[in-house]
């Protein structure tokens, strides 16, 4: 499958069907979450999306400007200390706080940036870790009723309970047994999505064009006229209050902080994020939230006998599996998953710019190996064997192993390329109408079209029983 199965203009109507079913999947995803996982699985999931947003933080300054800072988890512990004073102390709301977080971490950001950013490369990172490294030390001093604020070494509860109200209880998950956790889900996924919003919005703006000049060429960025001091300064001060909203949304999910949880440790969790899930990426930024969190409580439940020592999340060689799927996605995913899924998904679908004047900057007829064309075949494989690895994911669910359970799980989701099937068995049998494809075509088209919408259809009426039994 070297050339790839579907070829479209951007913004064309077809490519619009793409994105509406990327978008539906999305919102699939978003909407059972709080439905189908139990509430502990919910509040790690929580932590996932708490963690996108930290690495965001980082990305901005790593990924999207060009400078290795380290230290963000710095940031993180003054976001949630922060709110927990003020929530706790004060007695003010969480949306009374969230203004005065990111003020406070942009104002860190620029004290710290100003004379940090006056250095480069791994002197820049030695700073940051030095940042990143005494902050728990700093919580718990005495001197300025530092220590009173935060709590010490005992850390600091939050007595106030994030309850949903009454008018927001038809939430999916939110009234039952999932209350708590569910809702707080919801308030952080609604801060993500702004999030993104602002992010990519500010990316693509004036300023967000110059940092990402100054990443790819810093001298020339400064010939073209962009002022470095003040953009990089400014860019490392908006990634640091990026990271104290994800400080204040640990606060409101935990409801306790402690100097403990943002040690150096979880500095490298935010850069092993970043790098697995693709660096200079904003998807790559939810990826590795997703990453760092599931895959680490994955590993701590695995047990593997291995003779007289048995491999498990409670031995000494615990972290050696964690540290084994690291090295083998640096080997084949070096780019990170964003990158690889890129990679494949390339395969499937290729999009093809516009000019200025909106036609394609290379016409579609270029891409259509028409009479020899093999698209419709590999539909047929593409629509056949997706159904049977989801009947042999369903068969392994009663093998109780972790392992094999997340393979079954990951052959269960191999359904969700039923919809592709069916586009491009559509595709093919338009080629063969226009007379671009032969008689032999349309046997193999319709069987793809058939058993793709039939997939599609077992995809939908599934999620939709599922919503329907646990809402």
């Amino acid at each position: 499958m070297s050339a790839p199965l579907v070829v479209v203009a951007k913004d064309s109507a077809e490519h619009k069907r793409w994105q509406y079913v990327q978008w539906l999947y999305l919102a699939g995803f978003l909407l059972l979450t709080p439905l189908v996982l139990e509430p502990f699985e919910i509040g790690k999931m929580n932590r996932a999306l708490i963690m996108s947003v930290a690495i965001l933080a980082v990305n901005l300054v790593v990924g999207f400007n060009g400078m290795l800072a380290l230290g963000h988890s710095a940031f993180m512990g003054i976001g949630a200390f922060v709110t927990a004073s003020m929530v706790q102390d004060e007695n003010w709301d969480y949306w009374q706080v969230l203004p005065v977080v990111l003020i406070v971490g942009f104002i860190m950001g620029v004290v710290i940036g100003l004379p940090a950013l006056r250095v480069k490369g791994l002197y820049l990172a030695l700073v940051t870790i030095a940042q990143a490294a005494v902050f728990p030390t700093l919580v718990n001093i005495d001197e300025l009723g530092i220590a009173a604020r935060t709590g010490g070494p005992n850390g600091k509860g939050v007595s106030e309970e994030v309850i949903a109200p009454s008018y927001l209880e038809w939430l999916p998950g939110v009234d039952g047994a999932r209350g708590g956790s569910a809702y707080r889900y919801w308030i952080i996924v609604l801060m993500l999505g702004i999030t993104l919003l602002v992010i990519t919005n500010y990316l693509r703006s004036r300023p967000g064009r110059a940092v990402l000049a100054i990443r790819d060429n810093e001298a020339g960025a400064a010939v073209y006229g962009v002022n470095l001091p003040v953009v990089k300064t400014m860019n490392f001060a908006i990634s640091a209050s990026l990271g104290s909203l994800a400080g204040l949304m640990w606060c409101l999910d935990k409801g306790f902080v402690a100097g403990q949880d943002f040690t150096f440790l979880l500095a490298i969790d935010l850069i092993i994020g970043l790098v697995l899930g693709g660096v200079g990426t904003i998807q790559g930024s939810l990826v590795g939230g997703l990453f760092v969190v599931w895959v680490n409580d994955l590993t701590k439940r695995i047990s593997i006998p291995l003779g007289l020592y048995t491999l498990n999340g409670d031995g000494p060689l615990a972290k050696a599996i964690f540290g084994l799927i690291l090295i083998l996605f640096t080997f084949f995913a070096p780019g990170g998953i964003v990158s690889l899924a890129r990679l494949v998904s390339s395969k499937l679908i290729k999009v093809v710019p516009l000019t200025p004047a909106g036609e394609p900057i290379e016409p579609l007829s270029n891409f259509d190996p028409g009479m020899e064309s093999t698209r419709a075949d590999a539909a047929v494989k593409l629509a056949v064997v997706p159904p049977v690895l989801l009947a042999i994911g369903w068969l392994l669910m009663s093998v109780n192993n972790l392992i094999v359970g997340v393979l079954a799980f990951g052959l269960r989701m191999t359904i969700l390329m039923a919809p592709v099937a069916m586009l491009v068995g559509s595709n093919e049998l338009k080629a063969h109408a226009a007379g671009n494809r032969p008689d032999s075509v349309q046997g193999p088209a319709n069987m793809a079209r058939l058993l793709g919408a039939a997939g599609t259809v077992f995809v939908i009426v599934y999620a939709v029983q599922r919503f329907v039994l646990n809402y």
